[in-house]
């Protein structure tokens, strides 16, 4: 088929059969994918009519590619009142005068880009844990006593930073061991497995869609959603909105702690580390790091090069692509 049919424009006037075609066809050229099902995602005013797969272990969906205008420069609407007395009341505690001049400070530049259709993992994954046996030889005297604590306590999850991370399962306790992994050796490692990360280009595109809007969903914080570390007692039981499959029939962008490492040279998108959440900044503010052109961090060089050298821990997560 003309690969101009992975083409949003052009993947969108298909018919259906002709689009269960094109989708059905990329396992002829996977072989390792298997084509679960048909599916329909919906989302803040977007949809996608695309496939869901199975590889890897995960499930990947395809998305069409397009050119698209990405990055933020000013509002289309604006802040409702809500979402304006909670940012500038903030705001005006650090003597910033100027809401929207702070965050265009933070957010990616606007520019024009090509995006390329892709495979893409639907959830994140983490960097640097993996699983061993409670009675592994690979862990030190003070690993076999934390779990030997942990296993007397009550406590249901103990980490300790880069190192060590226990759980309780059906089956006993679940022992992780942590293993740094620099940048470039963990991009490499994907690529020999024929998988690449996100540029920031095609990470703001798998989010917003081209939307122009500051959040995914508007320029205004919808404060009737369930939204981690922000617990409100009437929304227990109910599934945290933002974690959800967008448009694409992806979970992106929906905890300020989690940040996702991309290709590119800002290294992170989607999260913050917590960082705004943490500093009680409120909850607009809180989850301004989520919003699609969030760029926000102003690391120096050291603490850049510190992320590179071990790219993994308890905030940084990835999704694995196949550009088509």
């Amino acid at each position: 088929m003309n690969m101009t049919a992975y083409l949003r424009e052009r993947y969108e006037k298909l018919e259906e059969t002709e689009r269960q075609a094109l989708l059905e066809s990329l396992t002829d050229r996977y072989p390792e994918l298997v084509l679960k099902r048909f599916a329909r995602f919906e989302r803040f005013g977007m949809h996608t009519h695309t496939a869901v797969y199975e590889l890897a272990g995960s499930e990947f969906v395809f998305v069409p590619g397009d050119t698209v205008t990405l990055g933020w420069e000013s509002f289309t609407s604006g802040f409702d009142e809500s979402t304006r007395q909670d940012v500038e009341e903030t705001l005006e505690e650090y003597e910033i005068p100027d809401s929207e001049t702070f965050i265009r400070s933070l957010m990616s530049p606007v520019r024009t880009a090509a995006v390329g259709s892709m495979l893409v993992e639907c959830k994140l994954r983490e960097i640097g844990w993996r699983t061993v046996d409670p009675d592994s030889e690979e862990l030190t005297e003070n690993s076999k006593e934390e779990i030997r604590k942990f296993e007397m306590s009550s406590s249901r999850m103990l980490t300790i930073y880069k190192t060590l991370r226990l759980s309780r399962s059906e089956a006993g306790t679940v022992v992780e061991l942590y293993e740094a992994v620099s940048y470039e050796t963990f991009l490499q490692q994907l690529q020999l497995k024929g998988f690449t990360l996100p540029s920031e280009d095609e990470w703001e595109y798998l989010c917003g869609g081209g939307s122009r809007l500051l959040w995914r969903w508007g320029d205004s914080f919808h404060y009737d959603m369930r939204i981690k570390h922000f617990e409100d007692p009437d929304h227990v039981g109910k599934p945290y909105d933002l974690e959800l499959p967008n448009h694409f029939g992806i979970s992106i962008a929906y905890d300020p702690y989690r940040f996702e490492v991309v290709d590119s040279p800002c290294l992170f998108k989607g999260g913050d580390g917590g960082s705004n959440i943490c500093g009680g900044l409120g909850i607009a503010l809180g989850y301004l790091p989520v919003a699609t052109y969030f760029r926000g961090h102003s690391w120096d060089e050291s603490t850049l090069e510190a992320y590179k050298a071990d790219i993994g821990g308890d905030y940084t997560f990835y999704r694995r692509v196949i550009r088509l």
